[in-house]
């Protein structure tokens, strides 16, 4: 099994890649690449991110990684958006009102209600699915408005709730940090690749 994360947007590229490898250790034949060029496909993409809507889908444009990814959709591989890179996966965004995000899942990102942002710290996440609920670590000030049927997991800040995570079908998205969320987190890892282990 290939792991692909993709190296070229901006964020905690290299956090990921070593959350990801300390989660699977004990996991045989699994790989874990960072992805920079387009000729492979992966069993598992995952997109992290941290900062700018904007910058983030102009960086995927300008590496050409739009239809890669699209590829991997269609292909029915897993597609995992991380905080920026789960915001990516909707259609656009109020950071970036005149940028279109990927578009696969339908609905949009809106600032926090909150004026004490950045959200920045650990929150309670309950999951619908078979993912592990407890407390992940968050760094973000937008958040996700879709239709219900979308949402797996949720928490909330200073009043608000919001969706914590998100799947349609084989693409997923996790607004939190996996990568700083200690043993949660790990398990989060280790259930995800266990999904595509399934999957296949």
């Amino acid at each position: 099994m290939r792991i692909g994360i993709l190296s070229v947007g901006p964020g905690n590229i290299m956090n990921l890649y070593r959350g990801i490898k300390t989660a699977l250790q004990g996991y045989e034949k699994l790989s874990v690449e960072l992805v920079d060029k387009t000729s492979e496909i992966y069993d598992l993409l995952f997109i992290p991110g941290v900062g700018h809507f904007g910058e983030g889908m102009k960086r995927l444009r300008e590496n050409k990684l739009t239809g890669f990814i699209n590829k991997h959709v269609e292909d029915n591989r897993f597609v995992v958006g991380i905080c920026l890179g789960m915001q990516l996966l909707f259609e656009q965004s109020e950071e970036a009102p005149k940028v279109e995000g990927l578009s696969l899942i339908e609905g949009c990102t809106v600032k926090l209600k909150s004026r004490r942002v950045p959200h920045m710290g650990w929150n309670e996440v309950i999951f619908k699915e078979a993912f592990p609920s407890g407390y992940y670590y968050f760094v973000h000030s937008y958040r996700v408005l879709c239709d219900e049927k979308y949402i797996i997991g949720t928490t909330d800040y200073d009043g608000e709730r919001f969706p914590a995570s998100v799947r349609k079908g084989n693409v997923l998205g996790f607004q939190f940090h996996p990568e700083k969320s200690s043993k949660t987190g790990k398990r989060l890892i280790q259930k995800v690749v266990e999904c595509t282990l399934y999957q296949r």
